[in-house]
């Protein structure tokens, strides 16, 4: 049996097996992407995939900065719809708009999968936007707490749900705290993204774990989880069944 600790960025993918559903992987540059649906969605999910690259990278040829800061940049009028939908995430939760980037594909890809599937889960990176007619079960991982992972029961959903984990001692995102897992739920993926890297960068040891509730709280979400060192936290729609 495999165990969280052994689950690296590459493997943790062969326990995703969503009941019911088909899964396609997507892997175009950096962004790899499962999608699952009530039936094969790949074919409409990778142009809609491309087109957001397409948007965020010409963007980002025009205004450098957007890929650089660490603080939010002021909104333009004149930015393709997902870009605006990233700056706006930024701003509420106070960091850099590249913080939100794997929500902001995940939820313009879903939410679009949502007119030909009943049932849309798209997971970029760890990042999801889920719409479940049934109760899902997800896998939170914490490689170097004591804890290992936690099981949490999500769905069904009245509206889509972003689920954003960010993580200071697992994968590749940039993270100024220890947290070994922030985990948040909220009305877009985007949205829960920023607020997993702001609480993530407040979390440096168990003694945090009472103010990165509080920030989140403070910022709007539906709930939050965070697992660091041998402690846990939870607020609002958290649901740990093991």
């Amino acid at each position: 049996m495999q165990t969280a600790r052994q689950l690296d960025a590459e493997t943790y993918r062969l326990v995703v097996k969503p009941r019911g559903l088909v899964t396609r992987r997507l892997q175009v540059k950096e962004t790899d992407m499962l999608v699952s649906g009530d039936r094969d969605l790949g074919p409409l999910a990778l142009p809609l995939l491309l087109d957001c690259r397409r948007q965020i990278e010409a963007y980002i040829a025009r205004r450098p900065e957007f890929v650089r800061s660490l603080c939010p940049l002021a909104m333009d009028p004149t930015a393709p719809a997902i870009v605006q939908a990233m700056l706006t995430a930024s701003a509420r939760a106070g960091v850099g708009p590249m913080a939100t980037v794997a929500g902001a594909i995940a939820d313009h890809v879903g939410r679009d999968l949502l007119a030909h599937s009943r049932e849309v889960i798209v997971e970029n990176g760890g990042d999801i936007l889920l719409h479940a007619t049934a109760r899902r079960e997800m896998l939170v991982l914490a490689e170097s707490s004591p804890l290992l992972s936690l099981t949490l029961a999500v769905g069904p959903t009245a509206e889509p749900l972003g689920i954003c984990t960010s993580s200071g001692t697992l994968g590749h995102s940039l993270s100024f705290g220890r947290a070994d897992a922030v985990t948040v739920f909220a009305e877009t993926a985007a949205f829960a993204d920023a607020v997993a890297t702001a609480v993530g960068n407040l979390v440096k040891s168990a003694r945090d774990v009472d103010a990165g509730i509080a920030k989140a709280r403070a910022l709007g979400v539906a709930g939050i989880l965070i697992l660091v060192e041998d402690s846990v936290g939870a607020w609002g729609q958290i649901d740990i069944i093991g």
